[in-house]
């Protein structure tokens, strides 16, 4: 059961490939989740492991640092291989409206592009990776897992469910934990 849900929420992801773009300083990402919304993203890219290890990262603290992520990963045997339309999967998370009822899905995975002081984000858009068409995002809302929706609440189960996507799809090369 836990497989063919996995594998299902896998496929649902894979159509959602999509582009952010950047206009007068602010993200554009039409289709993507609503605000404050809970579920999981991933992020996918056509970079090298060369262009990673020699990208220079965001300087914002708590940013990550892809060289340290890839030479860590990469030599994983059980690092994943997922790709779609050309881009490889190199992070899976999750994003959800928080305790004090902020925040979402839309937000973390913009924080991934934008950053934020001590986030422990990518901060795409302010390393030398910054170039966003060699990119996309996809994502899947908890409220579209109808077998999950009915009986668990996003928190403490959505880690559970991202852990099981990397079990059965390997470790996206720049996830930290």
């Amino acid at each position: 059961m836990l497989k063919k849900l996995i594998d299902e929420i896998d496929e649902l992801q894979k159509t959602r490939l999509s582009s952010l773009e950047r206009k007068a300083g602010q993200f554009n990402f039409e289709q993507g989740p609503p605000t404050k919304s809970n579920g999981l993203y991933w992020i996918y890219t056509d970079h090298t492991d060369m262009e990673l290890i020699e990208a220079i990262p965001s300087p914002q603290r708590g940013s990550l640092n892809f060289r340290t992520l890839v030479e860590r990963n990469a030599l994983n045997s059980y690092s994943c291989k997922e790709t779609t339309g050309g881009f490889r999967v190199v992070y899976s998370g999750i994003g959800g409206v928080g305790l004090k009822k902020s925040g979402g899905l839309r937000e973390r995975i913009l924080q991934e592009f934008r950053g934020g002081e001590g986030t422990g984000s990518l901060a795409i858009a302010n390393s030398s990776l910054m170039d966003l068409s060699r990119w996309k995002v996809s994502f899947v809302l908890w409220n579209e897992i109808d077998s999950l929706n009915e009986s668990y609440s996003y928190y403490p189960f959505a880690t559970a469910i991202e852990g099981l996507w990397r079990l059965r799809f390997g470790w996206p090369l720049l996830c930290t934990k």
